[in-house]
């Protein structure tokens, strides 16, 4: 993949997570420049110390509205995209605001605006407070010649949690914007769902998405994988 292609993918994801409304910011430093300490605490395989790092260091490359993060890398031809789920119960600022008043009290305040009821301090503490969710995802998503072996480690493929041995193979090169739809349907699927009414047109998108996907090299997927559970 192009480091044209790249760019292009991942600026074509930002417009995906607005289209569903979910996208909260880019993040600050570049794609692929992550702290020295996040890559340190990634390697214990503890998702919530993982997760707390990179939003404290701002390792990201897109925070998404719930606290979530997605992460973009490209060096050389090895790509590694990651998603992680904010790992704590997480309440919109309209959720908030349901459970500290009662429907009369709103009805009372609805010449406010959401950012007028709200103490941000009050509510970011409530955030904090919250325990943790059992169902957070991981995704990520590697491509890289190193270790290729045919039926024990693909060139392309997915991890799913934090156990580095699951992989599920993919018989293409996976695209930004095919990763964050991934993420997408897998996590907020109510909002997946409801685009197909939104947008009955939406499909097409995603068929192209499938599409721009690109070829393995001839030389990193050997015909016998087909013979094992693959993706694409």
């Amino acid at each position: 993949m192009t480091q044209g292609k790249f760019i292009s993918s991942i600026n074509e994801s930002i417009d995906l997570l607005n289209k569903f409304k979910l996208l909260k910011s880019k993040g600050p430093k570049g794609n692929g420049i992550y702290s020295e300490e996040f890559l340190k605490i990634s390697k214990k395989k503890n998702i919530v110390e993982t997760y707390k790092c990179a939003i404290k260091n701002e390792d990201y490359d897109i925070l998404l509205k719930d606290e979530s993060i997605i992460q973009f890398q490209k060096k050389s031809d090895d790509l590694r995209y990651a998603y992680i789920q904010n790992p704590y119960i997480f309440y919109s600022k309209e959720e908030y605001l349901n459970i500290i008043y009662t429907r009369e009290e709103l009805d009372e305040f609805s010449e406010f605006g959401i950012d007028e009821l709200v103490n941000e301090n009050e509510y970011e503490q409530f955030l904090n407070e919250q325990r943790l969710n059992s169902t957070s995802n991981y995704f990520r998503y590697d491509c890289s010649p190193a270790g290729y072996e045919p039926l024990i480690h693909s060139y392309s493929h997915f991890h799913i949690g934090m156990n580095e041995n699951t992989r599920i193979a993919t018989s293409k090169i996976i695209t930004p914007l095919k990763f964050t739809k991934f993420c997408i349907k897998n996590t907020y699927f109510e909002d997946w769902k409801s685009q197909f009414v939104k947008d009955p047109i939406f499909i097409t998108e995603v068929i192209k998405m499938k599409h721009d996907c690109l070829p393995l090299p001839i030389d990193k997927w050997d015909n016998i994988e087909t013979n094992d559970l693959y993706l694409l």
